[in-house]
């Protein structure tokens, strides 16, 4: 959980509004369930309102391998545990692809340096032939392979094979979750396949929180994630939370054994009108008295897919929204609205002005109204340029290296 958002993230008073509702616990769905024609329905709508009311839960039952999650949990332990000389091998500024190690301080979250260790990966790709970094779009160099060193490799053996069965695993994982979302919004399955396309850009972050003795730093300050959607592993000493979006409560999103922790992005946000929330998170410094590893995988279209900046077919919800104080949907399956008809949609298809309102009452989602589509809308903006502007802000100085020239 933590490519950072492109704005601030002000933390809300946890006082704010709280006598309105309060969330006790964060929802655990299994995959099982979605995969289960008999139990699919309640799992969608679980989903539904864990997405409605902080975009986030905990996935069981996920059919990623013990062994696979475990194998890349210590894999990253045995990298961390390698001395400074070895992991600067590397840095992630060695890499055009904005792959590798990032030391202690060197990258911030809302305008605080977090404390902690990271490296990055991303599919492992041949390099675009034809890309100049001073010509190209800047996207095009994201495409390349990982940094794997052989006197890494020879201190770490598994340390290659682990990473990538893992990222392996978690596509697959990841493009079941995608298909639910789009379900739970009444679309069609393959609605975000077909915006993934055949070779979904991913990343992968690794990261190591050492012990303090005190807690006057932050982890990992509030943010939101920029993208789609994150799948998250962690270990078994915690101190991620995650925030009510109306009463600003934090909520500990503590460890579950063979569980993922499922969490939407900003992308998701933006296009479903904030019906489905990005989660406000943070990592609270760690005072365990032993390090923390989480390892973040955030899942999303390929770069050169162009994202609507809504959906518009999220008007066949409009019949099911309810204004209950759980603010739950019980949705009927009425329509469905591939990707690729997008642009044929008439404005008369959207909800209309006071439904739209009413909607964004009931889910206490402020907006400006904004319920036409403008060519804007329906040209979409690319994620390729997204995707890089958010690692080209996360890593100067990969850019400046590499790049040569401001965006």
């Amino acid at each position: 959980m933590s490519v950072h958002s492109s704005h601030n993230v002000q933390a809300k008073d946890c006082c704010e509004d709280a006598s309105s509702r309060t969330i006790t616990a964060i929802r655990t769905l299994s995959l099982k369930d979605y995969l289960c024609p008999e139990s699919r329905p309640q799992f969608l709508s679980e989903m539904r309102d864990s997405l409605m009311e902080i975009g986030t839960f905990y996935i069981k039952d996920h059919g990623v391998p013990t062994e696979v999650t475990d194998g890349a949990m210590k894999a990253i332990q045995d990298y961390f545990a390698l001395p400074l000389e070895e992991k600067s091998k590397m840095h992630i500024r060695n890499s055009q692809h904005f792959r590798g190690y990032k030391l202690m301080g060197e990258e911030m979250t809302n305008n605080q340096i977090d404390h902690r260790e990271q490296l990055q990966f991303a599919p492992e790709q041949t390099v675009e032939s034809s890309f100049v970094p001073t010509t190209s779009r800047h996207w095009e160099g994201l495409h390349g392979p990982n940094q794997w060193p052989l006197d890494i490799l020879a201190l770490v053996p598994e340390f290659k094979s682990s990473v990538l069965q893992f990222m392996d695993q978690l596509e697959i994982l990841s493009q079941h979750l995608m298909e639910a979302v789009a379900l739970s919004l009444n679309l069609e399955a393959t609605y975000f396949r077909e915006l993934f396309g055949s070779s979904p850009y991913y990343r992968l972050k690794c990261a190591k929180y050492p012990s303090v003795e005190k807690a006057d730093t932050i982890g990992c300050g509030a943010h939101k994630d920029t993208g789609f959607l994150t799948v998250l592993l962690q270990d078994m000493v915690g101190g991620l939370q995650g925030q009510d979006p109306v009463t600003g409560q934090w909520l500990d999103t503590c460890p579950v054994p063979e569980t993922f922790i499922v969490t939407m992005g900003e992308a998701i946000e933006k296009l479903t009108g904030g019906l489905y929330h990005a989660t406000v998170h943070r990592v609270l410094n760690n005072t365990s008295g032993q390090n923390r590893y989480s390892i973040p995988f955030f899942f999303d279209p390929s770069l050169s897919s162009k994202i609507p900046h809504r959906i518009p077919a999220l008007a066949s919800l409009r019949r099911s929204v309810s204004s209950t104080s759980s603010m739950s949907m019980s949705m009927s399956m009425p329509m469905s609205t591939s990707a690729s008809s997008l642009t044929s949609l008439s404005d008369e298809e959207s909800c209309s002005e006071d439904e739209l309102d009413h909607m964004m009452d009931a889910l206490k989602i402020h907006h400006g109204k904004d319920d036409a589509l403008s060519s804007q809308d329906v040209e979409g903006w690319s994620n390729g340029d997204h995707i890089f502007e958010t690692v080209q802000r996360c890593h100067p100085e990969v850019f400046s290296r590499w790049y040569g020239r401001e965006l």
